[in-house]
């Protein structure tokens, strides 16, 4: 088995962690596996906010139905959709930069979990997203993609076996 696809089958979604700070280099490693996810005409359309003062990560995590275990978290990193790199007259370009930006979100997931932390995609606040913009200061052409969870795990979660099924897949 190569070394990423064992990652990839040995991440998990983390919901505990240490109160040990991320250091700032290793987060900067993490947003760097990022910006290397494909993204059309390499327009990198994704921007972070790494939030890691522990009251403003307590406002955050209040915004989510999480906010017990997101709170924990010595480290948030917001992902945004920079809309002013879209070009409206291309027709569906939007989702084209969304799915970039889904590819930065599992290269973040990926990367942590290399580097022995631990992490959860949080979609669910996208409904409270112009309250994470206010709280964070982030500028209206700025669309919340998800929040990250980071820190070290106080305690892992058990794989769940995800066998592929021929329900999935459709052979033409």
């Amino acid at each position: 088995m190569g070394l990423v696809f064992e990652n990839i089958l040995n991440r998990r979604s983390i919901r505990a962690y240490e109160p040990k700070k991320v250091e700032r280099e290793v987060i900067i490693k993490i947003l760097t596996a990022a910006n290397w996810a494909p993204s059309g005409n390499n327009l990198q359309p994704w921007r972070f906010a790494v939030i890691t003062n522990n009251e403003l990560i307590k406002k955050v995590a209040s915004l989510t139905a999480y906010h017990k275990w997101v709170q924990s978290a010595p480290c948030l990193i917001a992902v945004f959709l920079d809309t002013k790199v879209i070009d409206d007259t291309i027709s569906n370009i939007h989702l084209k930069h969304i799915q970039a930006i889904g590819a930065a979100i599992q290269n973040i997931l990926l990367e942590a979990n290399d580097l022995g932390l631990g992490t959860c995609w949080i979609g669910e606040i996208l409904k409270n997203e112009d309250k994470v913009k206010a709280l964070i200061e982030i500028p209206s052409e700025m669309q919340l993609m998800a929040v990250i969870t980071v820190g070290y795990p106080s305690k892992t979660s058990k794989s769940r076996r995800r066998a592929v099924s021929e329900t999935i897949i459709n052979w033409v």
